[in-house]
């Protein structure tokens, strides 16, 4: 068995799998237990020396040196996440693990026939290792590996960071800056990701349970940036709806829609996909009632307005039916046609209420004047004024909507002799 074996070139040395070896003498115990007994689930040899004598020397600090009993022999071994070293003993075989995170540095020293493979850790520790033949590749080997496993962990540290910094910004409902934490460490844990991929399959493996758990949770706060998202943009739509703003309404309705699409695009426990869709749900019914709620609006106005039998407040209702539909004719019906309806039955509505809201300012105008005639002397100038801004308000729907009606009827024309000529007595030209 070669000194310095590149476990990937030359295959799979028979010690990973049984502890003795052929011998000029028969077969001869190297270790108690298999090499392969040492190894981790998701660990992959890379590099494997011995010796039979020297055996692993601690060259600083207070760790004792191992050295092998008899005919057993110490084993280095570089993997895909550590240095293990394994030196045999009757009493069971003897381990030291450095993991890459762990080591600062990495040094070979060649002699006569031989070579040293120093290890420095975290700790100031200092391991040497001597054997015949060339231990320069492995020295290559682990100081790629411990540096990138430094920049991996560097990395995750940071996407986790992140995570916690888009956490408290969820917290405070700054979706702007949770969504840049959010990136920031999806970029982070990617970049870990590649950079332990380097090393192969076993390297990622060995990382994996932490790769998921910064993923689980990068996903679980974009899920909930999504909701919170919708959530303020219903909140928007409702508002607007309220004060009848109905596009801007129907926009942020769709918004939250779309966000709430995205959270359940994204897998993550956290919230859960029942409450995302009941929301979402919730959300439809709302935007498919406001696409009604402008004509229905104006109906219940006008409803109002026929079952009303003041003419003063019978013109109210109308005013109130005449501004909704107003609103309902102005939406853009040219987008996507939203809304329920239609422009050409919504202009008929609009001229027929103009047509009772001017026959119910022109009622509630004489009404007023009747009651000044009757009032006692210097006590009808609030009536008069009364009739008069009904009579001018009836002008001014006519002049916009019905021009046909502009004109007052023959009984409108008198006024009463003391108070002077009514508004609606003013000529055509006016």
């Amino acid at each position: 068995m070669e000194t310095v074996i590149d476990v990937r070139s030359s295959g799979r040395p028979e010690i990973f799998d049984r502890a003795n070896a052929d011998g000029l003498f028969g077969r001869t115990r190297r270790l108690e237990q298999p090499l392969g007994q040492y190894l981790r689930a998701a660990e992959t040899p890379r590099y494997l020396a011995h010796n039979d004598r020297s055996g692993v020397v601690a060259a600083r600090g207070d760790n004792e040196s191992l050295t092998p009993a008899g005919d057993y022999r110490a084993f280095l071994l570089a993997t895909t996440v550590r240095v293990l070293f394994v030196v045999g003993d009757d009493d069971g075989d003897r381990t030291i693990s450095l993991p890459y995170e762990d080591i600062v540095a990495v040094h070979c020293t060649s002699g006569f026939r031989t070579s040293t493979l120093e290890i420095v850790t975290v700790d100031e520790d200092r391991w040497a290792f001597e054997c015949k033949g060339d231990l320069t590749p492995v020295r290559a080997f682990v100081d790629e590996a411990t540096q990138i496993w430094t920049r991996t962990l560097t990395v995750l540290d940071r996407a986790e960071s992140q995570v916690e910094a888009a956490a408290e910004a969820l917290e405070a409902t700054d979706l702007d800056t949770a969504a840049t934490h959010i990136t920031a460490a999806q970029e982070a844990l990617d970049s870990g990701r590649d950079s332990v991929k380097a090393l192969g399959e076993g390297a990622t493996a060995a990382i994996g349970d932490r790769l998921q758990s910064a993923q689980t949770r990068i996903d679980t706060a974009q899920r909930r940036r999504h909701v919170k998202a919708a959530e303020k943009h219903r909140d928007a739509a409702r508002y607007a709806w309220e004060n009848r703003t109905y596009e801007r309404a129907a926009d942020a309705y769709e918004r939250a829609n779309v966000e709430y699409e995205r959270a359940l695009a994204v897998t993550a426990p956290e919230p859960s996909t029942e409450a995302i869709t009941d929301a979402r749900n919730a959300v439809e019914a709302e935007y498919t009632e406001l696409l009604s709620a402008p004509v229905d609006a104006a109906q219940v106005a006008a409803s109002a307005a026929r079952a009303t039998a003041d003419p003063a407040e019978r013109a109210r209702h109308w005013e109130d039916a005449l501004d909704r539909y107003r609103t309902a004719y102005e939406l853009d019906w040219g987008r996507d046609r939203r809304f329920d309806g239609d422009r050409a039955s919504l202009r008929q509505a609009l001229a027929d209420i103009a047509v009772e809201l001017v026959d119910a300012h022109r009622e509630a105008g004489r009404e007023r004047r009747e009651a000044s005639d009757e009032s006692e002397r210097g006590a009808p100038a609030t009536a008069c004024e009364d009739a008069e801004a009904h009579f001018e308000r009836a002008r001014e729907v006519a002049t916009e909507l019905v021009p046909d009606r502009r004109d007052p009827s023959a009984g409108e024309l008198a006024a009463p002799p003391e108070q002077g000529a009514s508004i609606e007595s003013a000529p055509n030209g006016r």
